[in-house]
């Protein structure tokens, strides 16, 4: 006479395959040669070039599709003093390798001259943006000041303006990356509970301005500043960390992995290296420090 499985039972073949799954061996990186850690990409030869210059610090490059990026400056767009020196947005064309400013107009506060813009993401279809901002009122020195994230609903022919719900006061938001294929927004934040310094955090995004919990990604944060998160189209997750020999180099984590792998060059350099965006198989953006370290400047990796 057969017996039927009891909650017990079933309780206990539950446990024995989570067991087994948690016990699958990770991969060991100091066994593995690099190239067979990562994509082909990064074994190709590239052409690195400047997209902005030295005077001014560049950063936070964004794929908006159809061949452009968009990126934040301190390069000076008026001829009102006052205004300068503020981190504005603007977009670079990779096919006409031409720089214009970004429309702001009926963007909520990216359009106020009065902010500070530290980064800009959007989701593969252009129907959202999530802003990075501070008032510079407030603290003139990025480094220091307060960041919070804006959800900008776009799809409806006009913007809607909010926080996201998990924005706590007193903290900082910056360097935003939504990846659209598992809907994750990915940001660096200050928020208790951390390594220390800025850490990177995701949050599931459920619906129109609705959210999940926050979640530290406990496997790449440091004690050091984890920055500029980025996830290619396979779920990698690229990032830059603050090292002892290099200043900032980028990294590289995907699950399975025992620890995360730094990038070979030209990605990673002597400089600080931040910011890494892959765009396709055969193009790439890098920002570095100059070498004086007075200001970063966007580079664009083209494989050849």
């Amino acid at each position: 006479m057969k017996r039927s499985m009891n909650k017990l039972d079933i309780t206990f073949i539950l446990s024995i395959a989570v067991s087994a799954l948690m016990a699958q061996p990770r991969i060991d990186v100091d066994t593995k040669k690099i190239n067979e850690l990562l994509p082909n990409f990064f074994f190709q030869s590239f052409n690195v070039s400047p997209v902005t210059k030295e005077a001014f610090n560049s950063i936070g490059v964004c794929y908006t599709g159809e061949g452009k990026i968009v990126y934040v400056s301190d390069k000076p767009f008026l001829t009102v003093p006052s205004v300068n020196n503020r981190y504005k947005a603007f977009v670079f064309d990779m096919v006409s390798n031409e720089t214009s400013r970004l429309d702001t107009r009926n963007l909520c506060d990216i359009d106020n001259n009065n902010y500070n813009i530290a980064g800009i993401t959007v989701n593969d279809s252009n129907t959202f943006m999530i802003a990075a901002m501070n008032d510079y009122r407030t603290n003139e020195f990025m480094a220091e000041s307060r960041i919070i994230l804006s959800h900008i609903d776009l799809s409806y022919g006009f913007s809607q303006c909010a926080t996201p719900p998990f924005v706590q006061l007193g903290y900082t938001y910056t360097q935003p990356f939504f990846d659209s294929k598992e809907d994750y927004l990915y940001f660096a934040s200050d928020i208790d509970g951390g390594m220390g310094g800025l850490d990177i955090y995701r949050v599931k995004m459920l619906g129109p301005n609705l959210w999940g919990e926050v979640e530290a990604i406990d496997e790449i944060n440091t004690i050091n500043n984890d920055v500029y998160p980025f996830v290619d189209g396979d779920g990698r997750l690229y990032y830059s960390t603050l090292t002892g020999k290099n200043g900032f180099d980028v990294f590289c984590y995907y699950k399975g992995l025992n620890r995360p792998i730094r990038l070979p060059s030209p990605i990673n350099s002597r400089l600080d290296d931040l910011n890494f965006v892959q765009i396709g198989e055969k193009d790439a953006f890098i920002t570095r420090t100059s070498g004086n370290s007075q200001s970063t400047v966007i580079y664009r990796l083209l494989a050849f």
